[in-house]
């Protein structure tokens, strides 16, 4: 099923600046405290903010871009998060859904299962200042095809002096589509280990089992 939160970063700003700007309006119509409006809304200006000055000739550096990746990351949650509970309200009505950029509940589509298998991943590259995450499925691993229903590959990873890290300690690093994945690093990461973990997500936003984690050390 696609996913009608755009995926390119200009898609996605202009449905998140009509998603928060929207609810920012008047909260109580979408179910909303003025806090939880407000907590959007902040999530998404902060993202237009950092996206402006990544994309920007004079300020965009690696550093500005992880910024801006992981502001995107924040923000998409949180929306997808608060889309999902718009859309299974019934006190909303559906042109108020859809005023929000939310597509409602189409009673004649067949359920999506949250997916249940983990993902393969590896590392296929270690340049400096990037690795190359693959990643397939448990069920087909000779095939780059995510898991059936799932639309993104949600990747965590985290940097410390340790081979191994509980993937509590990692951060969410993106919702992937594409495979393979360039995962960048800075400088002051040079010589450390990397770590990460994956799991399927699909269209609702709903996950499965994380995978086995992966680790390499860093060539930044």
């Amino acid at each position: 099923m696609p996913d009608y939160i755009p995926s390119n970063e200009d898609g996605f700003q202009t449905w998140a600046l009509n998603f928060a700007n929207t609810l920012s309006s008047d909260p109580p119509r979408w179910m909303l405290t003025a806090a939880q409006a407000l907590s959007i809304q902040n999530a998404v200006d902060d993202y237009v903010a950092k996206k402006t000055i990544a994309n920007t000739e004079e300020t965009r550096t690696k550093i500005t871009i992880a910024d801006k990746d992981d502001a995107r990351s924040v923000a998409e949650i949180m929306c997808r998060q608060y889309a999902m509970m718009i859309k299974d309200n019934i006190g909303i009505t559906d042109g108020d859904k859809l005023a929000v950029g939310v597509r409602p509940i189409n009673p004649d589509r067949e359920p999506i299962d949250p997916p249940s298998t983990q993902p393969l991943i590896n590392i296929l590259g270690n340049t400096p200042g990037i690795q190359t995450v693959v990643y397939a499925d448990t069920t087909t691993p000779d095939s780059k095809a995510k898991a059936p229903g799932a639309t993104s590959l949600q990747l965590f990873r985290g940097i410390g002096l340790e081979e191994s890290m509980p993937v509590a300690q990692c951060q969410f690093y993106g919702a992937m589509t594409r495979n393979p994945i360039d995962v960048e690093f800075n400088e002051a990461d040079d010589g450390k280990f990397a770590v990460y973990y994956a799991r399927w997500a699909n269209a609702k936003g709903e996950v499965g089992p994380f995978s086995l984690p992966i680790s390499m050390r860093i060539a930044a």
